[in-house]
């Protein structure tokens, strides 16, 4: 996919909600093998888009390459509600890559697939996260660890958007503020 309808459906999914809205959720994934990672966010999204009700259709995968196009772009990043570094932070470097993917994923409705992503929504509680295979760290910090070996690739996205579904409407996930900043 390249990065111009990229951008086009950030801008979509990024005007479908008003900010005001509720806080939504996201799913970050750990360790997808490059070869799974375009077509398992995919296929998340479009499972999501179908059987989340209250998502109304507005999930988006957002892909590593888009995410430096975002986090460099001023009308993007005040969008999201970043504010310019003063100083020696460059949006497009690590730490400011890693809050516009903290940006993203507190806004909801996003499956984030980049080694970044991790780091930038540990302290984010509006956010699921999904081991594929064994990442090397953070393994406590997943909700779901799967073994992409032990199933069919086409049976992935359903088995994650599943559990992310019942994750979503656990009454004591309900309980709690969403928002950990």
């Amino acid at each position: 996919m390249s990065a111009v309808p990229s951008i086009a459906l950030f801008h979509q999914w990024l005007l479908a909600t008003a900010p005001e809205s509720p806080v939504a959720c996201s799913i970050v994934l750990h360790g997808t093998p490059p070869t799974l990672s375009p077509r398992l966010s995919g296929g998340i999204v479009s499972y999501l888009n179908e059987y989340d009700d209250d998502g109304d259709g507005r999930w988006l995968a957002l892909q590593p390459d888009l995410v430096p196009l975002i986090a460099c772009d001023p009308s993007h990043r005040r969008l999201l509600g970043l504010e310019d570094e003063a100083g020696p932070v460059l949006p497009g470097q690590p730490f400011g890559i890693q809050r516009a993917l903290a940006a993203l994923a507190a806004r909801g409705h996003v499956v984030l697939d980049s080694p970044l992503a991790s780091a930038a929504t540990r302290k984010l509680k509006n956010v699921f996260h999904v081991g594929i295979g064994l990442p090397p760290d953070s393994l406590a910090e997943c909700h779901i660890i799967l073994n992409p070996a032990l199933f069919q690739v086409s049976c992935l996205p359903q088995i994650v958007g599943d559990v992310f579904l019942e994750w979503l409407n656990s009454q004591g996930r309900k309980k709690e503020p969403l928002h950990g900043l």
